[in-house]
């Protein structure tokens, strides 16, 4: 296994800090900038633009030709790092629910609270158990034959919460910075581009724990003037953005809250934080991202309290939009790099026989991802553009194909040893039921995610009787894992 060396934990907090520090200063250059009388359009532009660059530089110094770093960031990542790449992935899911979108499509708080502590507690550090890069690698290792139909299933899931972050963050730049949309479009989907394509789930970890951390700096400051009374103090819109809570009263409602639980809990976008810490350090990130969120909706909730937002008709200062634009466009652009990396990595990589294909080189292999990463980018900007699905509605959807789809698939290939014909099944019982309920583009999304918990259920069902019926029972073969010198496989051996 490897262990970052105390000289490489030393760098990766002294970039930390330098990039903290970086993001402050430009903060100040903003508020300098209002003191002195510059026009208040500049500075309200200059928040979100002063993150858009922050986050380019950061995807161009985690370029990397290595594949266990660009798959599986060589598990290095400190868990309080990857606790503030979950947090910054959760706030995101939360702004492009409501950024732009349905007030309908928003999930209950009690529900989203829930299914972020089934992600960081128990779904992530089970991904990480199986020594995978990601979700896709589980799937492609237990069920060989069926990596395909999973790859089309993970690859829609990750296009549509790829559109839903870039379309959020899109709304915003237009909204803060004034530009055309064709124009912040093209912006948005370079800073994506950059951070997360040179170094894969390295890049989009440092660029996500880069987001997290100046959304939190931006609430504290906010926080800080709001019980000093300063006035403009920033009213942090983090809070009351989620639907409230509603008691079931009958069993539809029953099964929506239970299917929001699941769908966010079971998330393929909440594994990467997980993936990039090392053995057995998978329930301390999750703790730092539960304990990062809670820190960030407090904050949120102090900014609120002491200073409503848009009361008596004041206008809000320039200083406040600017900042409030940064803080909202950071957490929307870390859900789309899940979206992205999550869509070019559908495949997976079968854990079981990687090792004996050495004639793929690495470089081989980052290539095409990358090339895959940027089609995504491309999709996603396309969908924006022709404004094809809200971002409400593309997150709704993702969770929806997710929990329908992906968690039956996970759940088989935990609990049996069946192979392929049991995930053949269970997929197309999934579909056959989605079908049978008449799921369309127009289906509300209650109805959608309830209709995905019960395709879900079916498709369990089918995949574990198929598995019992059939005569070929997966058995279990002790394959050791050997290094491969062109891919750095497994992601555990030494380097």
């Amino acid at each position: 296994m490897y262990a970052a060396p105390d000289n490489d934990r030393d760098r990766i907090d002294g970039l930390a800090t330098f990039a903290a520090a970086a993001f402050l200063t430009g903060m100040g250059l903003v508020a300098a900038l209002a003191r002195v009388g510059a026009p208040d359009r500049l500075v309200e532009a200059l928040g979100p633009l002063i993150a858009l660059v922050g986050l380019t530089i950061i995807g161009t110094l985690t370029r990397t030709a290595r594949l266990g770093d660009f798959l599986a960031a060589r598990r290095a990542i400190p868990a309080a790092y990857a606790g503030l790449a979950f947090a910054a992935t959760a706030g995101g899911l939360i702004l492009a629910q409501q950024t732009g979108g349905s007030p309908e499509a928003a999930l209950p708080a009690m529900e989203i609270a829930l299914g972020l502590a089934i992600a960081a507690l128990i779904f992530g550090p089970l991904v990480r158990s199986a020594s995978a890069s990601g979700v896709a690698d589980v799937l492609a290792t237990r069920f060989p034959w069926a990596r395909w139909p999973y790859a089309i299933v993970l690859w829609s899931a990750g296009l549509l919460t790829a559109v839903a972050g870039l379309e959020a963050a899109v709304d915003l730049v237009v909204v803060h910075v004034g530009q055309n949309r064709r124009a912040a479009e093209i912006l948005v989907a370079f800073a994506l581009a950059m951070s997360v394509a040179p170094g894969g789930l390295k890049g989009l970890l440092w660029s996500d724990a880069a987001s997290a951390g100046g959304a939190l700096a931006i609430a504290a400051i906010g926080a800080a003037l709001a019980w000093l009374g300063v006035g403009g103090a920033l009213p942090f819109p983090a809070t009351g953005w989620i639907a409230p809570p509603e008691a079931p009263a009958d069993a539809a409602g029953f099964l929506y809250d239970a299917a929001s639980v699941l769908g966010v809990g079971v998330f393929f976008a909440f594994a990467p934080p997980a993936i990039g810490v090392q053995s057995g350090r998978a329930p301390r990130a999750g703790l730092y991202g539960l304990a990062f969120c809670v820190l960030g909706f407090g904050l949120g909730a102090v900014c609120l309290a002491a200073f409503p937002r848009e009361t008596s008709g004041a206008a809000r200062s320039a200083t406040s939009a600017a900042l409030i634009g940064a803080a909202t466009f950071l957490p929307t652009l870390a859900l789309a790099r899940a979206g992205v990396l999550g869509a070019s990595r559908g495949l997976g990589v079968d854990l079981a026989t990687a090792y004996a294909r050495l004639s793929i080189l690495a470089s081989a292999r980052i290539a095409r991802t990358r090339l895959m990463m940027l089609a995504v980018v491309a999709l996603a900007a396309y969908a924006t553009d022709a404004r094809i699905v809200d971002p409400a509605r593309a997150i709704v959807v993702a969770l929806a194909v997710n929990l329908a789809f992906v968690t039956p698939g996970l759940i088989l290939a935990a609990v049996s040893r069946f192979r392929s014909p049991a995930a053949f099944a269970s997929l197309a019982a999934a579909l056959a039921t989605l079908v049978r309920l008449g799921v369309g583009r127009s289906t509300p999304p209650r109805e959608l995610l309830v209709a995905a918990l019960v395709a879900g259920a079916v498709s369990l069902i089918a995949g574990f009787a198929v598995g019992a019926l059939a005569s070929w029972r997966f058995e279990a073969q002790r394959r050791t894992a050997r290094a491969d010198p062109f891919s750095d496989l497994p992601f555990e051996t030494r380097d």
